[in-house]
This record gives structure tokens, sequence and C-alpha cells, in this order.
């Protein structure tokens, strides 16, 4: 029948125990009193309990007098009306709370609104920024590469310029030469008939 671990002695004195609290007595109930034990170990111990006699309620207890009743119906009025004072008051309280979060809400969400709409507004204002810089960096490249033009064009010209001054100094001296022949020879005719002139005076 019952296997050895708890006695039974054991099992009644957790039943009463659980009776003078007003619990309830069960096999789960009366094995968290004891801390050990099988349910089958226990769940007879109780039964055979059970059977010297109707266990399960409390003795009866007389019949509250009507002073002592009228007195714990006041003391229960007064609590009650207190409770619902304090109901009251924290329903006020929590309405309270509930517009402030509501306002609080309203402006977070205008803010979110207004912030949104700044956040736009530079973003519109980047795209813009970048695309100015874009074409400014495309004609910087272009000028740039003008420059670059013009620089190498510029030393093709300095150089065909001083090839042009060369050619210009050398004509110039041959010029020169030319011209210092030239009064050469125009000047030795008059030489021979100067010559001969002497010599015919002679």
């Amino acid at each position: 029948m019952a296997r050895q671990g708890i006695s039974e002695q054991q099992v009644i004195e957790a039943a009463e125990q659980l009776l003078q609290m007003g619990q309830a007595v069960t096999v789960s109930s009366v094995r968290e009193v004891i801390g050990s034990g099988s349910f089958s170990t226990i769940n007879a111990w109780l039964a055979k309990w059970k059977e010297t006699g109707d266990r399960s309620k409390p003795a009866d207890v007389p019949e509250m007098p009507e002073t002592v009743a009228r007195g714990v119906r006041h003391l229960w009025a007064s609590a009650w009306n207190e409770a619902q004072g304090g109901i009251k008051a924290e329903r006020e309280a929590l309405e309270a709370a509930r517009r402030d979060m509501e306002r609080e809400q309203r402006a977070m969400a205008a803010e979110i609104a207004r912030l949104e709409s700044e956040n736009a507004a530079q973003a519109e204002d980047f795209d813009r920024v970048t695309a100015a810089l874009a074409e400014k960096t495309l004609a910087l490249a272009e000028a740039d590469k003008t420059a670059s033009a013009l620089r190498v064009e510029n030393a093709r010209l300095d150089e065909r310029a001083k090839a042009a001054e060369t050619r210009a100094e050398e004509l110039r001296q041959e010029l020169e030469r030319l011209h210092t022949r030239f009064q050469e020879m125009a000047g030795a005719p008059k030489a021979a008939k100067a010559r001969k002139k002497r010599g015919a005076t002679e």
C-alpha cells in the first residue's frame, strides 16, 4: 500500500497545519509542507486520515454578535469610502497625467514635423550646393585644361618668337654686310678714276 519514506504522522501533522492556516488539504499542499514524499504515499495516508472524519473544513464558529457585525460593517464602509476616495484621486491623477502625456505627444509630434521639414530644406540646400560644386569643379577642370593648352601654345609661340628674333638678327647682320659690300663696290670706280687722274698729271 504505502511505501517507506514518510510516516503517517508526518502526513497528519501537515494536514492539520494546513487546516489551521485555512488552506485546502491536497496531496500537493501536504507534500509542500513535508518537503518530500511520493504522491502515492501521501495520498494513501491522507485518505486514511480523512476516513476518521470530515476534516476538510475547520470547526464551526459561533455566529458573530450584531454589535460586532455593525462595527465590522461600519469599519468596512469607512474603508470602502476611503478606498473609493483614493481611487477617485488616483483616477484624477491618472487623467491629469494622461492629458499631460497627450500634450507632450502633440508637442513632440510638432517638433518632429518641424525637424523633418528643416531636414528636408537642408537636404534641398545640400543638393543645390552639391550640384553647384560639381558644376564649378567641371568648370575648373575645363579652365585648367584650357590654361594647360594655352601654356603649351605660349611655349610654342615663345619658341617661334625666339626663332624669329634670331632670324631677324641674322638678316640684319647680313644686310649690314651687304651694305658694306655695296659701299665698297660703289667706291672702287671712283678710286680708280682718281688714281688715273693722278697718274696723268704726273
